[in-house]
């Protein structure tokens, strides 16, 4: 059974930020990052503990989408993974999370 994936609000500010900048410069790069975060989604969905925990913080693991990070949390009593964050990789990531 696959498990249902939830962008909490933050996560989803994130993502919209990250299709804004992307649209602005490069013809047709939201649209590969968006493809590229279906996969991982995808991977996440059907095993959420594919992607390594985030060493910084247990708690989380992070997956790389092209040059960012997304940040989740797997809930396995209810069959959910919460995506916390969607990050650039050059930010100075414990002070976001």
């Amino acid at each position: 059974m696959d498990y249902n994936i939830i962008f909490l609000e933050r996560a989803e500010n994130d993502l919209d930020e990250v299709l804004s900048y992307k649209s602005k410069f490069y013809a047709g790069t939201a649209d590969r990052f968006m493809d590229e975060l279906e996969a991982v989604l995808n991977r996440i969905s059907k095993n959420p503990r594919v992607y390594q925990v985030y060493v910084y913080d247990g708690s989380y693991r992070r997956a790389v989408v092209m040059d960012y990070l997304l940040f989740y949390r797997i809930c396995d009593d209810s069959h959910t993974v919460k995506i916390y964050r969607v990050l650039h990789g050059k930010r100075d990531i414990k002070e976001c999370l």
